[in-house]
């Protein structure tokens, strides 16, 4: 998937924003930050006991629903969007994360959570 106007560059860099907001504060503590070659963002973090995952589409601020234009403010946006609590009857990988995403990976979730990356932040 390829969309409009988001490039690999532009999407480590909110990657690696994301990545440096889980770290400044207490919680959620991001334990990985990735973006697949299909320029979609996934995050596996932890708040409290639970261990929870999302997947975000680049081209949609989840803050404001527009398109993004700042990397920084779309990083803050997707930090703050991610679920405290387990979703409903969400797809749960071999390491116990619970994946959220307001658009289900079209390929699946078990092929989507392993499919290249352009990056993974540790």
């Amino acid at each position: 998937m390829d969309y409009a106007g988001v490039t690999g560059q532009w999407a480590v860099s909110v990657a690696r924003r994301v990545h440096r907001c889980g770290v400044e504060t207490s919680s959620p503590i991001i334990d990985e930050t990735w973006v697949s070659i299909d320029l979609a963002l996934y995050l596996r973090y932890r708040v409290g006991a639970h261990k929870l995952a999302a997947r975000f589409r680049l081209d949609v601020d989840p803050g404001s629903g527009a398109w993004p234009t700042n990397a920084d403010r779309f990083a803050s946006a997707v930090f703050h969007a991610l679920p405290t609590e387990p979703q409903h009857d969400p797809f749960v990988d071999e390491q116990g994360y619970r994946w959220w995403s307001a658009v289900v990976p079209q390929s699946g979730w078990a092929t989507a959570v392993h499919s290249r990356r352009i990056v993974t932040i540790c």
